[in-house]
């Protein structure tokens, strides 16, 4: 019997994923309540309090992966809470300043890396457009993979745009998750809009995808800049008609098993 895939949200966009036999640490933001800088100078992040203690989330961890070197995937506290010498996978861009934080196994993924019978593409995207994208830098999706299990898509801080959709068709995945926080920084936003999915942009997510893919929301109530709460995102789903078995919110501490 294939052993059951596990996704527990921790909180915002930090994931602990069981899967092909490993155990994934994804975006690793550890702080404490309240003890980051805020985006919008307004409530400092993370806006709430981990639901669990920091042994349930870092013992037994395989790897570390992380989408982007932004403060709330990937925080000050990490090489205090992880071993210097854990595999740590990162986009080509970041690959440097994590080896500047301590950690002496970080390797970047070009386009794939194999481990084991898991495999991890990965997807780049754009975290916003204009002006405010280019400010965000750039940003990566992975694809999980492996024979015998579901494939996953994490989408990351990526935007919903053609380059997404063609890495979908490529691979076909059963579950995206998606950072659905609909995160602004107003005076660009007004113009360019969000700098990731929002709840209009969800339901147009799940409007064009085959309906066998099934989305995992997450990135939600942890940052000031975050503007879609899971109650926006599930009353919009509602109005919109969607069948809520095709859109998954948990809550901080809640565990999927796939």
């Amino acid at each position: 019997m294939e052993e059951k895939v596990t996704i527990r949200l921790i909180r915002n966009a930090t994931l602990r994923i069981r899967y092909a036999g490993k155990e994934i640490l994804l975006d690793p933001m550890l702080a404490e309540k309240g003890t980051l800088q805020s985006a919008l100078g307004v409530y400092k992040t993370p806006r709430v309090h981990l639901t669990m203690p920091m042994n349930e989330i870092t013992n037994g961890v395989d790897m570390v992966l992380l989408t982007h070197n932004h403060i709330d995937h990937y925080d000050p506290t990490v090489k205090q809470h992880l071993p210097q010498d854990i595999l740590f996978l990162t986009q080509p861009q970041d690959k440097g300043n994590i080896m500047q934080d301590g950690f002496t196994n970080v390797e970047s993924i070009e386009t794939d890396k194999t481990i084991g019978v898991l495999t991890i593409h990965r997807i780049q995207g754009h975290h916003g457009f204009g002006q405010i994208g280019e400010m965000m830098g750039p940003v990566s999706g992975y694809v999980l993979t492996a024979h015998g299990f579901p494939t996953i898509y994490i989408m990351s801080d990526c935007k919903w745009e053609e380059c997404i959709r063609q890495a979908i068709e490529q691979f076909f995945p059963d579950y995206i998750i998606v950072n659905s926080g609909g995160a602004i920084f107003p005076e660009f936003s007004r113009t360019e809009g969000s700098i990731i999915p929002d709840e209009q942009e969800v339901m147009t997510m799940l409007d064009e995808l085959p309906t066998h893919i099934k989305l995992i929301a997450v990135h939600m109530e942890a940052t000031d800049h975050g503007q879609t709460t899971r109650a926006i995102l599930r009353n919009e789903a509602i109005h919109h008609g969607i069948d809520m078995n095709r859109l998954i919110i948990p809550e901080d501490g809640e565990t999927i098993v796939l």
